[in-house]
């Protein structure tokens, strides 16, 4: 039996080459640009959050000095100076039921502006900032504890990791302002 490289006289018959360049002269690839929503990634209290990169205005060093108000809420760390402005630094664990840190917090600072206000964060530990599909964001689930349903607008798990709350910054600060914490 001998095979041979050139093609059969038969007409339906072709060439490996051929049929590739038949097949992908038909095929065209279409780029879609998913639309997304960019994510500041951090934990508080070994648990993943984030926030819409849009209300985080700055990520402050940890080395920023943050000074005690007495009287303050206990949601409130104190204020800190920054170019001029004075700002309150809101510590996420008392409003999300989480356990206080055992000790003072060396974790950065995220500036961020919402529901008419200015204030900082407090986060322990900065991951990441990154673009998120929206299709990859999914409601958050029934079981979801009660002191953090309030909270949560979306949850993203990648692919890596464990599921990220995804906060909204409106109502944090409404709860703030409202005195909860």
């Amino acid at each position: 039996m001998t095979f041979s490289s050139e093609p059969a006289n038969d007409p339906t018959s072709l060439t490996l080459e051929q049929a590739l360049a038949k097949h992908d002269a038909g095929t065209e690839i279409i780029e879609v640009e998913e639309p997304s929503q960019q994510l500041v990634l951090f934990r508080v209290g070994g648990q993943p959050f984030a926030l819409s990169g849009s209300v985080v205005k700055e990520i402050i060093s940890h080395d920023q000095p943050v000074y005690f108000v007495p009287g303050l809420p206990a949601s409130t760390e104190g204020v800190l100076h920054l170019r001029g402005h004075i700002e309150s630094v809101i510590q996420l664990h008392a409003l999300l039921g989480l356990s206080s840190p055992a000790a003072h917090s060396q974790g950065m600072i995220l500036l961020v502006s919402a529901a008419g206000i200015k204030s900082g964060v407090r986060i322990d530990h900065l991951d990441d900032v990154c673009d998120v599909p929206y299709s990859l964001l999914q409601a958050p689930p029934e079981t979801l504890s009660e002191s953090l349903r309030p909270y949560v607008s979306a949850l993203w798990q990648p692919e890596e990791g464990a599921a990220t709350a995804l906060l909204d910054a409106e109502a944090l600060f409404s709860a703030y302002q409202a005195g909860l914490g």
